[in-house]
This record gives C-alpha cells, sequence and structure tokens, in this order.
C-alpha cells in the first residue's frame, strides 16, 4: 500500500515536469495560475525564464525517479543512503514550500485574494504537505 502511494505520487513530479518544460518551450496553458501576483490585473511576481523553468522541470523528473528508486521500481539504481538522504531534503523542502514565504506562497502569506493565492491555499499547498510527507515516508523504505 505504501508503496503503492508512493509510485501514484511520483507521477504526479512526472506530470508537473512535463508541465514546466513545456512551459519553458513557450507554452502558456495554466501558467496565468501557477504564478503569483500583487492583483489579478497585474504582471506576476517572477518572470522566470527559460533555463530557471527548465531545471525546476529537472528536478521534478529527478523526484520522479528518485521515489520509484525508492520503492525499487527503478531496476537501474538501487536505493541508497544517499537517495534516503535526498527523499529528507526533498521533504523538508515541500514542507517549507507549504508553510511560504510568508506574503506570496504558502498557508501564511499575506496576499491571499488572488488567483494564485486561492489556488495556492486550495491546492498547491496542501499538495506540498502531501509530497513532503510522501517524501518522508520514502526515506524510512
Amino acid at each position: 500500500m505504501l508503496k503503492s502511494l508512493i509510485g501514484v505520487t511520483s507521477l504526479i513530479f512526472l506530470f508537473i515536469g512535463m508541465l514546466h518544460i513545456f512551459w519553458a518551450f513557450g507554452g502558456s496553458w495554466g501558467v496565468n495560475a501557477a504564478l503569483p501576483t500583487e492583483d489579478d490585473s497585474k504582471l506576476p511576481v517572477l518572470q522566470p525564464r527559460m533555463f530557471g523553468t527548465l531545471f525546476i522541470g529537472l528536478l521534478c523528473f529527478f523526484a520522479f525517479v528518485l521515489l520509484l528508486v525508492q520503492i525499487d521500481l527503478f531496476a537501474v539504481i538501487q536505493s541508497s543512503t544517499l537517495s534516503k538522504w535526498f527523499c529528507i531534503a526533498g521533504g523538508i523542502v515541500f514542507l517549507l514550500r507549504a508553510i511560504g514565504e510568508g506574503k506570496y506562497v504558502g498557508f501564511f502569506k499575506k496576499i491571499k485574494h488572488t488567483r494564485f493565492a486561492k489556488l495556492d491555499t486550495a491546492f498547491y499547498s496542501p499538495l506540498c504537505v502531501w509530497l513532503s510527507f510522501i517524501f518522508l515516508l520514502a526515506s524510512f523504505i
């Protein structure tokens, strides 16, 4: 059961990674809901560039493979102490993302009225808590 949850969660990283690659090469579907703004009529507070977006996509693909390694579904690489530490690091990173930086993202953000902020409270931050939980769980396998 635990390995199934981890495996299904790894697919979330595959999807998010593909979405970032799509955005890096000029795709626009969903991008307006993925970046924080001061208010809905303004430009996003972040202006991600191609390289940064590709990097995030590659990190998502790494997370996808890492979780599969931890549940022994990726036969090329065996889980090790290093993969366990990467899972712990991933768990901490996503927990910090869920908490937020104070203004635009996370459960404790100050700007709460924008489209992004509402999606962040309802979906993105809870997803980050789930991802944190799964990473930490995977580190014990």
